[in-house]
């Protein structure tokens, strides 16, 4: 009788054992999403991360945060996510990742919707996925869009590009292509570097500046396109409605099942700062057709099929 009860009591200690690990295995993980708008790419970026989680096992339950685009807003809104205990920041947008960065101390954020990730390497708790596609991946669209062409033409605000544009020179140097860079410091440069271009080079490539493709420039840089009959690869899908002739576009739900994985690394354990920063993975495009009609340029069927957007 006495070992029948050490049998029953032995059990008993395993069933709750097991009961116990069972409890911490499937224990929800707290994460706050900090959005610095509440719009269509940061709901499908949401929405993408969410289900990357899920499909990983991850139980995670989310408080939502939107800044609505106003800075007043981040104070406070980060003493809040400090104050809750969440274990991850998922901060989308600059605002809200700048906000993160600055006042969230040592909890690890996940970033994502941001232009470039110079930024997230500067951190110890913080990586995340910009919008920038790498040069590479620029210039081997381009080729495949534009096989003909041979020279690049950009300008730029050496404050701002000059290391980009430095080592996208050297990447173009590889691919068999010409870079031509004309510097712009003030607006009154944009004219002169736009002629001196309209000299040599096959097309203009649309670097992301804050002074060279301000929207103040726009309209001037969509008419030398047309005017000297160079085609203008724009830096998002705005520029293709306005008359670039492509740009390259995004994913969201990818690119927030690509912050998912660095969440779940994050989650298990792996500090933010032994996690590379990363380009978009997928790359989707939009084309306007108009502009390539004008511009005498005759797309396959095969690129107009495949484009996210046509105009």
């Amino acid at each position: 009788m006495m070992l029948w009860k050490t049998i029953f009591i032995a059990l008993l200690s395993v069933l709750c054992l097991l009961s116990l690990g069972h409890g911490a295995a499937s224990a929800e993980e707290r994460i706050a999403v900090l959005t610095s708008l509440d719009e269509a790419p940061f709901r499908q970026t949401i929405a993408g991360f969410q289900a990357h989680l899920s499909k990983q096992g991850v139980q995670a339950s989310y408080d939502l945060y939107d800044l609505k685009g106003d800075v007043a807003q981040t104070g406070p809104t980060i003493l809040k996510i400090k104050k809750s205990g969440v274990k991850l920041i998922f901060a989308l947008g600059s605002l809200a990742t700048e906000a993160a960065i600055k006042g969230a101390g040592d909890i690890p954020i996940i970033a994502g919707l941001v232009l470039r990730t110079d930024n997230l390497s500067k951190a110890s708790n913080v990586t995340g996925v910009g919008l920038e596609f790498s040069v590479e991946t620029q210039f081997a669209w381009l080729q495949r869009f534009l096989p003909e062409v041979k020279t690049i033409g950009v300008i730029y605000n050496p404050e701002e590009n000059r290391k980009r544009v430095e080592a996208a020179d050297r990447i173009a140097k590889k691919r068999g292509l010409q870079l031509e860079a004309e510097e712009v410091n003030v607006p009154q440069d944009v004219p002169a570097a736009l002629n001196n271009l309209s000299k040599s080079a096959d097309v203009l490539w649309g670097v992301a500046d804050n002074l060279a493709l301000s929207p103040q420039i726009a309209k001037n840089i969509i008419l030398f396109s047309f005017r000297n009959s160079i085609p203008l690869i724009g830096p998002s899908q705005t520029w293709v409605k306005a008359g670039a002739l492509y740009a390259l576009d995004w994913d969201y739900a990818d690119i927030g099942a690509q912050c998912g994985e660095m969440a779940r690394k994050v989650l298990q354990g792996a500090p933010p700062s032994s996690i590379v920063p990363e380009a978009p993975r997928k790359v989707l495009y939009s084309l306007n057709l108009s502009a390539a009609h004008q511009l005498k340029i005759d797309f396959p069927d095969e690129i107009v099929r495949g484009a996210r957007q046509t105009y």
